[in-house]
């Protein structure tokens, strides 16, 4: 007895100095990768993001699936998704108007609301076997003025949650969201597709939504931007893009941004066909579970480059991995094309949503430390409307050309990737992105004053 005491009394001390060092590791690992999770109203915000994005990625996969399955086209998909993206052109200004004229948290709220009924009412009709064409189109614009409305406020309220010297890491987290949702959206109604049950997704992305609601009305903060009483909305909105324009660095991000997003991401309308064509999936059940598992391997792709961006403290790493991250996300979606089965397809998906997901992680950094709180509503919303006015319209494009006889979705994807590919070496020859990728922001383009 007396020499298993001596053991344990010699052995202990090891025990406890290892099991600290551990917890050491575990809370530097925290500190550097969780930090804008510390502060309460960032949680809100994070996991009411999360909910709505997992809600939003779940009706993107079911409405592409569903209007193609209505119709037999995949132009009608690119209706769809055009119909739903292009109330941000118009909305997006009014949105970050409003996001900047009153408190973010009313106007994200509205936002929520308003997808929810309009996903209500969708799930309605699917689930009694109602639904027509026209209605899916219409109810997709109701949904996309909702989600032009939510992105800019949210995008706005932000960097209020939380101290300036984090932003980097709260935004990368933010983005995390809203990159895993294109995971956890998908997740959440594969079961549902698997036994026969695709009408539910409708209904599964609805309660996401409410669930979104619930918590990000919790958020205590109160934030508004400055808006100028002696000037009229139309004035107070060019402000915002007045200031994009004019700032040489913001513009040349806003520029890579918006060919990156129109060449390599605008792929919803394409995953319902090239699930059929490519990938052998042709009967409607079929066609839910191709898109919802592609998007899933794209969801788990994001979600880690942007978890993993956001424990990057270097501005000159972050500035090379802009550029490395750009080129793979031309390079990758060749790979999706040219996937010969499904298990494939799922991996090269994961490829693509890794260097996507990390250009776009980079990119929203960047712009948050440039823009000044009193416009960030309205400047955010100039980001949104290029963003998703391009993406409509190349979703709709990719659609109708992925119907014509001599092209597929598979040449669409890997001809638009290879475009931007060229266009990122290109790029090297603009002066402030050229700065970006050899050294990051650097301190001096952070904040810059409103005009």
């Amino acid at each position: 007895m007396a020499c298993h005491i001596c053991c344990w009394r010699t052995f202990a001390p090891g025990v406890y100095t290892r099991l600290f060092a551990i917890l050491d590791h575990i809370h530097a690992f925290g500190s550097r990768f969780f930090t804008a999770l510390h502060y309460s109203d960032y949680r809100k915000l994070w996991v009411g993001t999360a909910l709505s994005q997992s809600g939003n990625w779940a009706l993107i996969v079911s409405r592409a699936a569903l209007a193609l399955n209505l119709t037999g086209s995949s132009g009608s998909a690119g209706v769809v998704t055009f119909a739903a993206m292009i109330p941000a052109v118009v909305i997006s200004p009014l949105a970050g108007y409003l996001a900047d004229r009153f408190d973010r948290k009313i106007v994200l709220a509205g936002a929520y609301s308003t997808n929810i009924i309009a996903n209500l009412i969708l799930a309605g009709l699917v689930i009694s076997g109602r639904v027509e064409f026209w209605q899916l189109v219409f109810l997709s614009l109701i949904s996309g003025i909702g989600r032009a409305s939510q992105m800019p406020a949210a995008q706005a309220l932000l960097p209020n949650l939380i101290p300036s010297n984090i932003l980097v890491n709260g935004v990368a987290l933010h983005h995390a969201t809203q990159q895993g949702g294109k995971m956890l959206g998908p997740l959440c109604i594969l079961p549902a597709i698997l036994m026969g049950h695709s009408s539910l997704a409708f209904l599964i992305s609805s309660v996401l939504y409410i669930g979104g609601l619930a918590i990000v009305l919790r958020i205590r903060t109160t934030s508004r931007g400055v808006v100028k009483s002696d000037q009229g909305v139309a004035k107070n909105l060019v402000q915002g893009l007045s200031f994009v324009y004019s700032n040489g660095m913001l513009l040349s991000i806003f520029l890579i941004a918006v060919l990156h997003c129109a060449l390599t991401m605008s792929y919803e309308t394409l995953f319902p066909a090239l699930s059929r064509d490519r990938l052998g999936l042709t009967d409607a059940i079929g066609l839910y579970k191709g898109g919802s598992l592609l998007m899933i391997g794209i969801g788990s792709g994001s979600f880690i480059s942007s978890f993993l961006i956001a424990g990057i403290r270097s501005a000159k790493i972050r500035g090379n991995l802009f550029f490395v991250f750009g080129i793979l996300s031309g390079v990758a979606p060749f790979a999706l094309g040219l996937a010969p089965s499904l298990s494939i397809a799922i991996i090269a998906a994961f490829g693509v949503g890794l260097s996507q997901a990390g250009f776009m992680t980079l990119t929203q950094s960047m712009v948050q430390q440039i823009v000044p709180d009193e416009i960030r509503g309205r400047v955010m919303a100039v980001y949104s409307w290029h963003i998703q006015g391009f993406m409509a319209s190349f979703n709709i494009l990719n659609g109708f050309l992925t119907d014509t006889p001599w092209l597929n979705a598979t040449r669409v994807l890997s001809g638009m990737s290879a475009i931007f590919t060229a266009i990122m070496f290109l790029s090297i020859g603009r002066t402030p992105l050229r700065r970006i990728y050899r050294h990051g922001l650097s301190q001096t383009e952070h904040l810059a004053s409103p005009l």
